[in-house]
């Protein structure tokens, strides 16, 4: 099916881990369909922290289109394809200073290089996107950003899964999921009051703050409710699909 740009009025910009996505992996089947109905009605995309193998893997489970948005907004596929549609990279410099910082840490990390997602990877990388940093102590990331002090265009954001373990991304400073929203309401002309976010972290504050029709999942901390114009069920609860039935189809 093949959609033209200015078909919708309506559109939704999802996170995946924590909203519809639990801390084994998996997107309960009600959320799957409740999705999939929804899709039909308005465009949705993905907009998360993963890298882009991620990013297409659930919008093929999700058989979602159009732009969807990874690295918190470092980069961009589009859902059918799996093909870059834009990724901004970190400043070279930037690169070498984490690197060599992650080094003398000892820290588990990830690199996003050439839209390929690498684990802890030794070598020398080109075209990065994404470095996250991560530990079972936010403190110790707190120290390790501390000691790297101002990198040149790029910016750092704090993160954590439903595991408890706690991220540093990196991100070019051109970045951040309040840009996904732009893009996303720019590609699709939507109207910004009948666009909406659900979001459960820190690093979907941006984009929270930035639309005025802002879903806080359950399970999300209270400084993500407050900026939320709707706060929904917990993901162990269907949070999403409660959220589509109360606040967005009496919308739309």
């Amino acid at each position: 099916m093949n959609f033209k740009k200015d078909t919708f009025q309506s559109g939704l910009l999802i996170d995946l881990d924590g909203t519809i996505l639990n801390k084994n992996n998996f997107i309960s089947h009600k959320v799957i369909i409740d999705l999939k109905k929804l899709k039909d009605i308005m465009p949705i995309s993905i907009a998360t922290g993963r890298g882009p193998q991620d990013v297409f893997k659930f919008s093929k489970l999700l058989d979602l289109y159009g732009p969807q948005y990874g690295e918190n907004g470092s980069s961009a596929i589009d859902g059918r394809s799996g093909e870059l549609i834009f990724q901004n990279l970190i400043n070279h410099r930037s690169v070498e200073m984490i690197l060599n910082e992650i080094s003398i840490s000892n820290f588990s990390y990830l690199v996003v290089s050439g839209g390929v997602t690498l684990v802890n990877s030794p070598g020398n990388l080109t075209n990065i996107s994404s470095i996250v940093v991560s530990s079972k102590r936010e403190e110790d990331l707190d120290v390790f950003n501390s000691r790297l002090g101002i990198l040149q265009d790029t910016i750092s954001q704090k993160s954590i899964d439903e595991n408890g373990n706690n991220f540093l991304n990196y991100h070019n400073e051109l970045s951040g999921k309040d840009k996904s929203l732009k893009h996303f309401i720019d590609f699709y002309n939507l109207y910004e009051e009948k666009t909406f976010v659900i979001g459960d972290g820190m690093n979907d504050i941006s984009m929270i703050k930035n639309c005025k029709n802002s879903i806080a999942m359950g399970n999300a901390s209270d400084e993500i409710k407050k900026h939320a114009s709707f706060i929904t069920k917990s993901i162990d609860e269907d949070g999403v699909s409660y959220a589509l039935k109360r606040f967005i189809y009496p919308l739309i």
